[in-house]
Order: C-alpha cells, then sequence, then structure tokens
C-alpha cells in the first residue's frame, strides 16, 4: 500500500573523520562529566530510597521516612530525566555512549574503506583511536597518521 508521496529514504549513517570528532571533544567533555555526575547522584537518590522502604512502617501503615523517601525519589527522577537529556543531545550528534562511568563515546566512520568505531575516552584530549564495530574498548588502536590527516 502506498500513500502516494514520495517515500523516504533510510538515512545513509554518518560517518566521522577524526578531526570532526575532536571538534566535538569541549563538548562531549563537558556533557560526559555532568552524565557521570547525574549517574552518580541517581544512584545514591536509589540507595536513599531503598535505606528508607527498608526502615518499614509505622503501625499505622504510613512509611517511617516517607519525607526522606520522597525527596530521594525527586532527586533519582530529577537526575534520571537529565540524564535522558544529556544521552538523547550525545546520540543526536551521531555518536554512542558506551560507558557512562568512564565517559566512553565512540563514533562510526570509515579507515581504510573499513567501517570502525572511533574510540574516545573522558580525559583525552583528541581522538585518536579506533577499534573495529565487534572489538570494542579492548580492541582499541592508534588511528594512522593518513586518517588523522583527513
Amino acid at each position: 500500500m502506498t500513500t502516494g508521496g514520495p517515500q523516504p529514504q533510510p538515512r545513509a549513517p554518518r560517518y566521522f573523520t577524526a578531526r570532526q570528532a575532536s571538534a566535538l571533544v569541549p563538548f562531549l567533555t563537558q556533557a560526559m562529566t555532568r552524565l557521570r555526575e547525574r549517574y552518580h547522584e541517581a544512584r545514591q537518590a536509589h540507595r536513599e530510597k531503598e535505606l528508607c522502604l527498608a526502615v518499614g512502617e509505622g503501625p499505622d501503615g504510613k512509611l517511617l521516612m516517607a519525607v526522606d523517601y520522597e525527596q530521594a525519589c525527586r532527586r533519582f527522577d530529577e537526575a534520571v530525566a537529565e540524564m535522558r537529556r544529556i544521552i538523547d543531545q550525545v546520540h543526536g550528534l551521531g555518536c554512542q555512549i558506551k560507558h557512562i562511568e568512564t565517559g566512553l563515546v565512540d563514533f562510526p566512520a570509515r579507515i581504510h574503506g573499513q567501517e570502525v568505531w572511533l574510540c574516545w575516552k573522558l580525559g583525552e584530549p583528541a581522538v585518536r583511536f579506533y577499534h573495529g564495530l565487534e572489538d570494542g574498548y579492548a580492541g582499541r588502536r592508534p588511528i594512522p597518521p593518513e586518517a588523522l590527516a583527513d
């Protein structure tokens, strides 16, 4: 069944050069730092919620630490909402967050005609490593000099 109008075409994947990916490092440094902070805040709020629940209920059936529980819930929800916004921003650039705590971000690329991931980790000054699509972080190796010049 057709709708009569032009059919959407699948978007070609965006490939980054090392230079293009490195240009995003200042933004990614801020974004991944904030994402990691909010991740730790969400984990802490979740622990606080669990502790409040563990204290239990009073004879009236109400949670003894209801106010603390509600505050922890609010902090958790706010942290998670901001995390989602940051993740959407980063993914919207065409990058993929691979690990929040280490600040690991991959960029689709081509090196010598082969699809790869350029790989950056929070704290690195530029994107200088890559790995195969199935290799992951353990397979990281330096980007060849000729690919850095692109």
